[in-house]
């Protein structure tokens, strides 16, 4: 018996062995699985993506996840500056309202009943990130802040953008409150045509005037870039623990404006400038005629000029390989209006396009000769790029009527 009970009681010690090892399996799988799940929720919430583009054309250069809806964080802030410049005036003064005071986040310490005016919040804003200079500013200009938000959305919608919409005019996050690489990136470019926009952002230190609560102060440029990067000129950093490291830039050199976005990305400041740098070695910046400057001038002296201008980037290797065509609108009658458009302009490196614009009368079209000689010019179309200057040439394509060159 005591050997039988010895062999039960060895047996029972290897069952309770394998039933621990049994459970430590277990309970790695499971754990395993939990941590893999995480990994997947996190992953998705700390997507990272980036752009690089030419600004007059808002021309995509570069770039990856360019479309993904991110948070962005007070990279926000670009567009309470633009609604706000678009919608007042810089010297409006603005009395401090209780609910701007005491906003969470990054701060320049407003106190109410203090005023200040437009112009001072904006850097307070832009410079020092104050998420209750944005609220100041969104209340005074939106006179609720409901109000102010459908500005900023509308903003977005009238750039015909579809991955963004705006909470709030500061950037704390909220899980509705997002935008893409490329959105921010063409609502950076549309900030960046404002004078006065350009001018706050490209601005190092900013000294505020004392009021009856404190006394005078500077408040300096979070932008890193300003100091770090040759041509930087703008714009804003962002952060949450949501949206990760975010950094819109601008930079220009050779003549060449260029606007980058990272969205969460820990090196926000290298990547950015090895992104810009990269298509800075690439790309050169082409024009033509400017806006409201005749491309081509027709034998009766009518100018013929194109929307916006024609100003394009391409690779420096591609230059000599620009060709453009005309592609005639229908439908015309005599007499044709100044403004009214005859058609599209364009221009291709090889068979890949690059621009593409509509062309306008400068002046009254009264003639059936003028008319066909506007929309059928087979000329040279003299462009400049760098120090340099080229003529590209109409190049026959399908669908292009024929017409004397």
């Amino acid at each position: 018996m005591a050997e039988f009970g010895k062999g039960g009681i060895f047996r029972d010690k290897k069952a309770v062995k394998l039933l621990k090892l049994f459970s430590i399996i277990a309970i790695f799988i499971i754990i395993s699985s939990f941590i893999t799940l995480s990994y997947q929720k996190c992953a998705a919430q700390t997507s990272s993506s980036y752009i690089v583009m030419y600004q007059p054309g808002r021309q995509v250069l570069a770039g990856s996840g360019q479309d993904v809806r991110l948070p962005m964080a007070s990279t926000t802030k670009i567009v309470t500056a633009i609604v706000t410049l678009e919608n007042s005036k810089l010297d409006d003064v603005v009395t401090i309202p209780k609910e701007a005071v005491g906003i969470e986040g990054s701060s320049v310490y407003l106190r109410e009943g203090e005023r200040f005016t437009v112009e001072e919040l904006l850097h307070a804003l832009m410079l020092q990130s104050g998420n209750d200079a944005a609220a100041a500013l969104a209340l005074y200009v939106g006179k609720n802040m409901d109000n102010f938000v459908k500005m900023m959305n509308d903003y977005a919608a009238s750039l015909h953008l579809e991955n963004t919409h705006f909470c709030n005019p500061h950037g704390l996050h909220d899980d509705m409150h997002y935008t893409s690489a490329y959105d921010l990136a063409c609502l950076t470019c549309a900030a960046m045509d404002n004078a006065s926009f350009a001018k706050i952002v490209a601005t190092k230190k900013f000294d505020v005037p004392a009021t009856e609560y404190r006394s005078a102060r500077t408040w300096c440029n979070k932008n890193k870039m300003l100091a770090m990067y040759p041509g930087a000129c703008g714009v804003k950093t962002g952060y949450t623990t949501k949206s990760g490291r975010c950094l819109v830039s601008s930079a220009v050199r050779d003549g060449m404006p260029l606007v980058c976005v990272v969205l969460n990305h820990y090196g926000m400041w290298q990547d950015s400038m090895d992104y810009m740098d990269a298509a800075f070695a690439k790309y050169c910046a082409v024009r033509g005629a400017g806006d409201g400057e005749a491309l081509y001038s027709l034998p009766d002296g009518t100018g013929i000029g194109v929307r916006g201008g024609l100003d394009f980037a391409v690779e420096k290797e591609c230059v000599s390989e620009l060709n453009y065509e005309i592609v005639p609108a229908e439908g015309h009658s005599l007499p044709l209006k100044t403004g009214s458009e005859i058609g599209n302009l364009n221009v291709f490196a090889g068979n890949r396009l690059l621009f593409s614009s509509a062309l306008y009368t400068m002046n009254d079209i009264t003639s059936k000769s003028a008319l066909y000689a506007a929309e059928n010019y087979r000329g040279e179309v003299r462009v400049k790029y760098g120090s340099k200057a080229e003529q590209i040439y109409c190049k026959q394509r399908d669908g292009v009527q024929e017409g004397s060159r």
